[in-house]
């Protein structure tokens, strides 16, 4: 059956799908650099490497994209790039005159600043409608900035700011069952300290970073949900600290040739003082950093002293403490992320702390009646 839509009708309801912004380019065939804003990009396939857009036919940068060869490049732009995304839609010529650029591994525009970029060469163009699909053979790829991406929604440009975050990883559907409960607990602890909540838990001798609420003040690059660690010291201390013996050795071997004696002799004795307190505690102190060396790689960080005295020099990075489940075993940990800037003082340090336990606890409590019910 053939229906007809109204044209603006068709835009205004699939408008209220965000898609993001990229920006295709190339190297014409007299070495210029071309390209054009797409809001139809997508990733096709894994094996083989495989994405696609839908650009217009009757586009003219699409032709000149067509005449320049078979090689493209896509920019996935940031928030704070709408001016580039408007320019290179709207100059006929000389699009890239105000827009820093390098080129790609293969040779085409990549746009300095923008979040990733995905180096392809054309495996197909299929006519369909008004509109042809390229999909594109992925040769090269990267996270250029890590920060949040441009986004066209209901007829305006606008950004992604996620408040609450989940990694969507099969192998931890139980955990994400039971960090749904903690979620109230992480949004209020995240809110009360214009900071970031994050959720590890501990997956065979990985810590993945399950889930995350707000974000902290200092953050430049977002802390990525699904991103995975080793289980090793000095990482994963609540683990370690309510974990069995064998878990703990684990913990300590896993930290491999790298530790010295007198670290390791540190590690043994540090998930007992957690324990102790309840928390572990990350500090950093700043340090003057060699010349050429940036502040940020100049910082010392300083894992679970053993006491909360004589803090002048270092800020708060982070205390995390476990939340339980029905058994008494540590379903997962939370961290409250610090603020960076000002110093660690005591009394800001046990403000943190006893907020991050009365969530623990109100979440344990959670977690405990949801698992207690799986259990009868």
């Amino acid at each position: 059956m053939n229906v007809e839509l109204d044209p603006i009708h068709f835009r205004q309801v699939l408008g209220q799908y965000p898609t993001g912004v990229a920006i295709v380019t190339a190297v014409s065939r007299s070495g210029e650099p071309i390209g054009m804003t797409v809001g139809s990009f997508s990733s096709v396939s894994l094996d083989p490497p495989l994405v696609a857009f839908m650009p217009d036919k009757n586009s003219t940068s699409w032709r000149a994209l067509q005449d320049s060869g078979d090689r493209f490049c896509v920019n996935l732009l940031g928030a704070d790039q709408e001016n580039i995304c408007r320019s290179v839609a709207v100059r006929k010529e000389n699009k890239f005159a105000d827009i820093a650029w390098r080129k790609s591994p293969q040779g085409s525009p990549l746009i300095v600043d923008s979040v990733a970029y995905i180096d392809c060469t054309i495996e197909a163009v299929h006519d369909v409608g008004d509109h042809n699909i390229v999909i594109g053979r992925v040769q090269d790829l990267a996270v250029e900035n890590a920060s949040y991406p441009l986004l066209f929604f209901r007829g305006g440009y606008g950004s992604f700011r996620p408040l609450s975050l989940a990694a969507r990883d099969i192998d931890l559907l139980d955990q994400l069952r039971l960090i749904d409960f903690a979620r109230p607990h992480m949004d209020e602890l995240a809110h009360h300290f214009d900071s970031e909540v994050t959720v590890t838990t501990l997956l065979n001798d990985e810590l993945v970073l399950a889930a995350a609420a707000g974000r902290a003040r200092h953050q430049i690059v977002p802390r990525q949900v699904g991103q995975r660690e080793r289980f090793r010291a000095p990482l994963g201390t609540v683990y370690a600290a309510w974990g069995e013996p064998a878990l703990r050795e684990r913990w300590i071997e896993n930290s491999g040739q790298s530790a010295t004696p007198e670290q390791i002799e540190e590690y043994r004795q540090i998930p007992d003082r957690v324990r102790d307190r309840g928390v572990a505690v990350s500090l950093v102190r700043k340090s003057p950093a060699p010349d050429g060396v940036s502040p940020a790689r100049g910082a010392e960080a300083w894992y679970n002293p053993e006491s909360l005295d004589g803090l002048e020099g270092f800020e708060l990075r982070s205390v995390s403490a476990p939340v339980f489940d029905a058994r008494g075993r540590v379903a997962f940990a939370l961290t409250l992320w610090g603020t960076r800037g000002g110093p660690a003082a005591r009394a800001t340090v046990e403000e943190y702390i006893y907020r991050l336990l009365e969530a623990c606890e109100a979440a344990t409590k959670a977690v405990g009646e949801m698992t207690n019910r799986d259990i009868r």
